[in-house]
């Protein structure tokens, strides 16, 4: 459908066009080429012609050409060569500085990890030893031994004091009301 579409457009475009000289001798020759059952073949088939050069029309100048001059040495690019050589450096340090740091970093945390773990298992085995002095001491046959060598002796008459009003836990008191 778009190939009825387009030779209709074409055919219609045709007719209104004017051809150069140049355009009717390359029709006339591709005339027998093409087969005329194929309208866009007709159109899109033309063959490319030569162009005649024509002369450049000649430019009245109003001032006169700068002479050229040869050129035997380049400006130096060194500013250039500079800040790419500095870039590349500054890329290389990072590249090679910052995992070194990064290592010698990990490798400290990692002997500050060791150095704790050890102080950790000498304060658990010197608190299993305080503790084990502790349930040494206060045992009650050594607290009574160590009673005695202080002058202390069992209790002849024991007396429980006993407060005259005793409130509940819901009860408040007030003092002053």
């Amino acid at each position: 459908m778009a190939s009825i579409a387009r030779s209709a457009w074409m055919e219609g475009w045709e007719p209104d066009a004017t051809s150069s000289a140049a355009s009717r001798r390359s029709a006339a020759r591709s005339a027998g080429r093409v087969s005329a059952s194929s309208k866009s073949a007709r159109y899109y088939g033309r063959e490319a012609t030569a162009r005649i050069p024509q002369p450049a029309p000649q430019l009245e100048m109003s001032q006169p050409l700068a002479k050229p001059r040869l050129v035997t040495r380049r400006r130096p690019q060194w500013p250039m060569i500079a800040v790419v050589m500095t870039f590349a450096a500054v890329l290389l340090g990072v590249a090679i500085i910052c995992p070194m740091l990064l290592s010698s970093r990990a490798a400290d945390v990692e002997s500050h990890v060791g150095r704790m773990e050890s102080t950790q298992a000498q304060l658990t085995s010197s608190i299993a030893a305080l503790s084990s002095q502790v349930s040494a001491l206060s045992a009650p046959d050594r607290v009574a031994e160590q009673a005695t060598q202080l002058g202390l002796q069992p209790a002849e008459q024991v007396k429980y004091v006993e407060s005259a009003t005793a409130g509940t836990e819901d009860d408040t008191t007030v003092v002053g009301r």
